[in-house]
């Protein structure tokens, strides 16, 4: 539609993260463990673990926007807050409202408009016909519900109110995507014990059922593309997204102007010049996998033939092994990958199977031939590796046993900033 292609109007819906601070009335509903490789360390939850926080979980987690303790979503559903602002006009309010400390950050996702329309989000109610004098109800877990006369229960979550001169809130131009799952035990759980269980049961919008494409990311700074794009390549290689889900990772500070990107054509140019390009990853020549998956078997096949290797006295645990290797776009890994040596765990560990399984060895056996494999990988190939083990049982999913420490500045962790100890 040609009048739709307007420098004020926009094709995508941002969802941006801010800091969070958890002991205020404007909290979040955030897990105590949030996985090994997600560790909040603080109170004060900065917006780019958040950020990395929804990617690795693959959703944008649900709430009820609470402020002074209070809900401020109407109805019983918990809800995805977006803007439809231009990307241009995001980015400057962004940088100017942070400038005056208030509640907005400049890390995002951003989906197309369309696509999030068909996965059910709308556009808010601005103020209702009878002026907001709509009587409200409290219900057990302090939702926020009008008389139906007024709107209807299932249209609640878009109502946003607004007295001219009082009470404005049309500048942020919001759409909101309702969570219509059940969140009884969700509820039930931070009644009782004021966290949730896990981030697992937490409600939210969930990439991988979505079949969402073409969708970006926003970070202030340039050094948070490679770790960001760290991310979503370990989704795309678990298979829980495409490779066409996310398509551009644009950076802040890397923009000359807001106004580079206030045209339609101009925006359309910067995200094709800030697209990154997942599919490099894939589809490795036949010949080049096969080296590297043949080179690899033959080491561990003469390991395995050497009788007196690793022979000494080991306590009795059982488990297993594998080779844990760090980085997951080296070629190695993407043809270790292609050739279903690799798997991935749900935490995002590159993890070679080395046949361990199939041994009747201790774990703390298969472990050191685990390390061997990786100090020689290391040698070959120049990648850093270690082992990986899982006590009592064959599941690499399972609590980890032991793993090869990585700096914690690597990738795979995703810390906050402050730590409170």
């Amino acid at each position: 539609m040609k009048n739709n292609i307007r420098f004020d109007l926009s094709d995508y819906l941002i969802h941006f993260f801010r800091d969070v601070n958890l002991e205020t009335g404007s909290h979040i509903y955030l897990p105590e463990h949030c996985g090994f490789n997600n560790q909040h360390h603080a109170c004060f939850i900065d917006a780019k673990y958040l950020l990395r926080l929804s990617l690795r979980s693959h959703k944008i987690f649900s709430s009820w926007s609470y402020r002074n303790g209070q809900r401020t979503v109407y109805g019983d559903s918990p809800v995805v807050c977006f803007t439809d602002m231009p990307i241009a006009a995001y980015l400057e309010t962004g940088v100017r409202r942070l400038e005056r400390n208030e509640k907005i950050g400049l890390y995002a996702i951003v989906l197309p408009k369309e696509q999030m329309f068909n996965n059910g989000a709308r556009p808010v109610i601005y103020g209702l016909d009878q002026h907001n004098n709509a009587r409200c109800s409290q219900g057990r877990y302090g939702e926020r519900i009008l008389d139906e006369t007024a709107l209807p229960l299932i249209e609640q979550y878009r109502y946003v109110t607004y007295v001219p001169g009082k009470i404005d809130w049309t500048h942020e131009r919001e759409w909101r995507w309702p969570y219509r799952g059940d969140i009884n035990n969700f509820l039930n759980h931070i009644k009782e014990y004021g966290i949730p269980e896990n981030i697992e049961s937490t409600p939210g919008f969930d990439f991988r059922s979505s079949e969402i494409s073409g969708a970006g990311i926003i970070v202030p700074f340039a050094e948070d593309i490679p770790t960001v794009a760290h991310d979503i390549l370990t989704l795309i290689d678990r298979g829980v997204i495409g490779r066409n889900t996310f398509k551009f990772i644009i950076a802040v500070e890397s923009l000359q102007s807001w106004t580079q990107l206030s045209e339609p054509g101009a925006l359309l140019s910067c995200i094709n010049d800030n697209t990154f390009e997942f599919e490099s990853f894939f589809d490795l020549s036949a010949s080049k996998v096969k080296n590297y998956a043949d080179s690899i078997n033959d080491y561990v096949s003469e390991l395995f033939s050497k009788k007196d290797f690793l022979n000494d006295s080991y306590a009795m645990e059982f488990g297993n092994a594998w080779v844990w290797i760090h980085d997951n776009q080296s070629q190695v890994v993407r043809a270790l990958l292609q050739a279903g040596m690799i798997k991935v765990n749900k935490e995002g560990r590159y993890l070679l199977d080395v046949n361990l399984a199939s041994v009747d060895w201790p774990l703390r056996r298969k472990e050191a031939f685990a390390s061997h494999v990786a100090g020689w990988l290391k040698h070959r190939f120049d990648i850093e590796a270690g082992r990986y083990s899982v006590r009592g049982k064959d599941d690499y999913d399972a609590i980890p046993s032991y793993e090869t420490p990585l700096k914690d500045q690597h990738p795979f962790y995703n810390h906050t900033v402050n730590v409170d100890w």
